[in-house]
């Protein structure tokens, strides 16, 4: 009798890259694309936001800590480094305005701040694995499921009118416009990526999940999610030379879009010139440089203080809460992180360079930093340079492919 062949051990250091990267690859996509789920399911359910979304917040760090723990040394170049200051400032200045002048809302911005962005961002920097296509399936299937479940939710139950008095608006009672058309960009992105290489069974699939999300784009009439998805494949394009393509892709949607009429985001970027939210965003900028005049150097507030609300501009929002010395800094990180990204459009880290100009268009637009998870979580993992890539691919046993069926 022939005894069975001796199964050959799997390198430890193989085995580890591949359960790192398993890891990682869940935390990306839940850290970043997991709320949407949670309040579809909260406004589905008619429940109290905070008997789920506590407990999800609580997971995710809880999540990081344990890939903390369990990984490697990590490596932090300047620009991490620079990024850990900034964190740290952050930090102080929440405790700060939270223990001293009892700002309303510090406490909640600094909790969310470290359980949501710093936990996973330096959890993910410091596990180091990055397999591509890996990290774009689940984050596609995590971020369509959060805007698919609020489109449904919203066309059959649980959906309200919103800010504008547009009628029709989707909205859910635990998710705004603004978080459902992010959301929705975010998984024609990531789709994106794995369009690249698919086979056509799984192009198929694709492309009518890109019809429904782009449905639920244009109902949640959010028009700064609009020009991230345009930004974003514009410069995806532009870098690996797809401009005709998606250019061709592109046209019967556009066609559709500015022939339709009666749908949410037409009739906000025709009524753009009476939008009250872009006065009082100017107003709140205008009130934000007052204050940044009144204390330059270290900073006054992490918000505007007549209103009481963060100017929907981090570099502005910068200046009031570290003043404009290290408000400079912080201008000068985001500037590198955007050159490290724009160089991963054209290479297999483009799903981190995608997200990261998207996040970054929304953080300028209308974001807060305690908010900005998806900049911060992609800032904190974009690569340092392509050849430095090459040559830890060269040397780290890199995790399995994904099965045919996935590609």
């Amino acid at each position: 009798m022939n005894s069975p062949a001796p199964v050959t051990p799997q390198p430890p250091r193989a085995a580890y890259v591949r359960r790192t990267a398993k890891r990682s690859a869940t935390l990306f996509a839940w850290a970043l694309f997991g709320y949407p789920v949670v309040g579809s399911v909260i406004s589905l359910l008619q429940i109290d936001s905070r008997t789920l979304s506590i407990p999800f917040r609580m997971g995710v760090a809880l999540f990081s800590v344990w890939i903390i723990l369990f990984t490697r040394r990590a490596h932090i170049d300047g620009l991490r480094k620079v990024m850990l200051v900034i964190w740290f400032l952050y930090v102080l200045r929440l405790l700060h305005d939270w223990l001293g002048p009892g700002l309303q809302g510090a406490d909640y911005a600094l909790q969310f701040f470290i359980a949501s962005a710093v936990l996973p961002g330096y959890a993910l920097m410091k596990a180091g694995c990055f397999e591509p296509r890996r990290f774009a399936l689940v984050a596609f299937m995590v971020a369509s499921a959060g805007a698919l479940l609020g489109l449904f939710a919203g066309l059959f139950g649980g959906a309200e009118v919103t800010e504008g008095g547009v009628q029709g608006r989707l909205s859910l009672s635990a998710l705004n416009p603004v978080s459902l058309g992010n959301q929705a960009t975010s998984a024609v992105l990531c789709g994106v990526v794995l369009w690249r290489g698919a086979k056509t069974p799984a192009r198929l699939m694709l492309a009518g999940t890109f019809g429904l999300l782009l449905m639920c784009l244009v109902l949640t009439g959010s028009k700064g999610p609009l020009l991230q998805l345009l930004a974003c494949l514009a410069l995806w394009a532009i870098r690996r030379g797809y401009v005709l393509r998606i250019s061709l892709l592109a046209a019967p949607a556009l066609v559709w879009f500015m022939m339709s009429s009666g749908n949410p985001l037409a009739d906000r970027l025709a009524d753009s010139g009476d939008d009250s939210s872009t006065v009082d965003r100017v107003v709140m900028i205008s009130d934000s440089f007052d204050q940044i005049a009144g204390s330059p150097i270290i900073g006054s507030a992490f918000v505007e203080l007549e209103s009481g609300f963060y100017p929907h501009n981090v570099f502005v929002e910068a200046g009031l809460a570290f003043g404009v010395p290290v408000a400079l800094v912080f201008a000068g990180m985001i500037f590198i992180g955007t050159r490290r990204a724009w160089r991963t459009l054209k290479n297999d880290y483009d799903l981190l360079g995608l997200l990261f100009f998207q996040g970054l268009i929304d953080a300028t637009l209308a974001g807060s930093i305690y908010g900005m998870i998806q900049l911060w979580v992609t800032l904190a993992m974009l690569p340092a340079s392509a050849r430095r890539n090459r040559a830890v691919a060269r040397v780290e046993p890199q995790p399995a492919p994904l099965p045919s069926a996935a590609r």
